[in-house]
């Protein structure tokens, strides 16, 4: 989603405020700006595109400012326009503003707005803030961001600048997560701890506001002093490529220590009785992937829906039931809100997400931590395989307490295929479209490999039952077409020999993904994986979809990192 960072300080503000952006173009962004006070003005800087679009703009600006702010966009309201592009200028051009987030009460304020005569020159909520606080301003710009969140509804991370104060910067929050630093000399700010590189660094708690300036920074509430709370941001090491071509294939590789710390973590903690998942994208297919085994492992039925639609569904009565909600990011707007209705509703809520003190984990009542690490590629990876993992630790018993514990080994070797998935990967440089099948547990692993394909490289690419497949798709499958084939259960052989040659029949490229040679013998090609306990296997089947999807995105050239339109959180519904 958008990035905000901020620095006060003695260096450069103009490489500063450039250099955090950078470290926030994995979010996924379509426009990103600089704001900084230069001789009791506000300057804004900002341009569409990518950030090395901004930089060539920046490459001639000499300022003697010290502090600033700067900001990635990724467009909810308004197109991906300059004057749509963050930061907002008040009418006055008191307070400048960079926000993350929606606010939901943008046509009350609006016309608020112009009931004092201010006309917004942009389509976006966020210019609406400037103008509040400049509304709001009497002399004293805390007091000022202390009326104008009061005034706000929905989710928010603000940072703002006022031209009175040119050395100080002032954030607020709501829900939207905002990291602040503190070193000497120095204090900066950040949507994201990759960003906030200092000595100590906090999380700014909800409802919060505060002071930066670089002689340290005022945390408060409610008019009052407050104190944050102290967190520990990723080493710089891991928000770095590290020697691989693309975060993503560096976050492939890191996924067998991912699953391993995840297991690890979850213990002896075990899920009971009957189980709804929700989440969204590679969080609803994790998800969709353990029904089997939460079956198996609970003995009552389990559901997954999508935590968007559930917001809408019947609200059927959850008590004694057990409602986990997954998010990557734990900032997931559908899934988050989720939470706060399955908690209505009655159900027991369990989070799992890779995010401690995110909003998933202060909305549920248990919190399962994923401990993947930081990930920079927007399309997920580990985030995928650590909550497979968890769930896999969460949901057997003791007496496959060492399949589990093998997990992260069988990953490993599945990256053996990596040679063969780069060779496979020409079928889909040219194809119209794609299909990944699978049964039961395969078929959450299925649904990612198409998800996969389709963030990164644009290929129309289809995840489905294997059942499903001859009930209308298959009139798809042309000469030519390739269809990624999932078989880890040797029950279920004879369904997918009769899959493959279906799919042959009509012309289709069959790709193997499975351990059995007489599977293999009966497709085109195979990307081979360790045999593993068929209801433990998406963990270890999803990675040569993930290599498959990679270097198919190389081959054709794509941003693999920063596919187009994608945000790395979703922090609106």
């Amino acid at each position: 989603m958008c990035g905000i960072i901020g620095y006060t300080g003695a260096d450069d503000i103009v490489r500063a405020l450039a250099g955090g952006l950078e470290k926030l173009e994995y979010r996924g962004y379509d426009s990103a700006g600089i704001a900084f006070a230069e001789h009791g003005r506000l300057r804004v800087i900002k341009s569409v595109g990518r950030i090395a679009l901004l930089e060539e703009k920046l490459a001639d600006v000499r300022t003697d400012a010290r502090c600033g702010i700067g900001h990635t966009r990724w467009a909810t309201h308004g197109r991906p326009t300059e004057i749509n592009c963050h930061p907002h200028l008040s009418f006055g051009k008191k307070f400048a503003v960079v926000h993350n987030g929606i606010i939901e009460n943008c046509r009350k304020l609006q016309t608020l707005c112009e009931n004092r005569g201010i006309t917004p020159v942009s389509d976006t909520d966020s210019e609406l803030i400037a103008h509040l606080l400049e509304l709001n301003y009497e002399g004293d710009a805390l007091s000022a961001v202390r009326r104008t969140a009061a005034m706000l509804e929905g989710s928010f991370a603000v940072a703002a600048l006022c031209s009175d104060a040119p050395d100080e910067i002032y954030a607020f929050r709501r829900s939207s997560p905002l990291i602040i630093g503190v070193g000497k000399g120095m204090c900066c700010l950040a949507s994201d701890g990759c960003a906030a590189r200092a000595e100590r660094t906090y999380l700014l708690g909800d409802g919060q506001y505060a002071r930066l300036s670089s002689r340290g920074a005022e945390f408060f509430s409610h008019g009052k002093p407050a104190a944050p709370k102290r967190i520990q941001t990723a080493d710089a090491g891991s928000c770095e490529r590290g020697g691989y071509a693309h975060f993503m294939l560096k976050e492939i590789h890191e996924q067998p220590e991912a699953a391993a710390r995840t297991i690890e973590a979850v213990g002896n903690r075990r899920l009971r009785g009957e189980v709804l998942y929700l989440g969204c994208g590679s969080s609803y297919n994790a998800a969709l992937a353990a029904i089997p085994l939460t079956e198996r492992g609970t003995g009552a039925e389990a559901h997954a829906v999508t935590a968007g639609e559930f917001l809408f569904s019947e609200r059927v009565n959850g008590r004694g039931k057990t409602a986990v909600l997954l998010s990557q990011s734990g900032e997931t707007a559908d899934t988050v809100a989720a939470a706060e209705e399955a908690k209505r509703r009655g159900y027991a809520t369990v989070s799992i997400t890779n995010v401690p003190r995110s909003s998933l984990t202060r909305a549920c009542r248990r919190n399962i931590l994923t401990h993947a690490g930081p990930e920079i590629s927007v399309a997920t990876t580990k985030g995928f395989t650590s909550q497979a993992a968890a769930l896999a630790a969460l949901l057997t018993g003791a007496e496959e307490e060492d399949a589990v514990r093998r997990l992260p080994f069988a990953i490993e070797r599945a990256l053996g295929c990596d040679g063969d998935a780069k060779a496979v990967s020409e079928l889909f440089a040219s194809c119209r479209t794609a299909f990944f099948v699978g049964r039961r547990e395969d078929c959450g692993a299925a649904y990612e490999g198409a998800l996969k394909l389709r963030e990164i490289t644009y290929v129309p690419a289809m995840g489905l039952s294997a059942g499903e497949l001859k009930h209308g798709t298959i009139s798809l499958v042309e000469e030519g077409t390739p269809v990624v084939l999932i078989h880890t259960d040797p029950a279920l052989k004879d369904k997918t020999l009769l899959t493959a040659a279906t799919v042959r029949a009509r012309g289709g490229t069959v790709i193997a993904v499975t351990a059995d040679d007489e599977v293999a013998a009966a497709c085109d090609f195979t990307l081979r994986i360790p045999f593993v306990p068929p209801l433990l296997s998406p963990a270890v089947s999803v990675v040569p979809l993930q290599l498959l999807a990679y270097h198919a995105a190389v081959r054709m050239g794509r941003d693999v990192d920063k596919p187009r339109n994608l945000a790395k959180s979703v922090t609106v519904e």
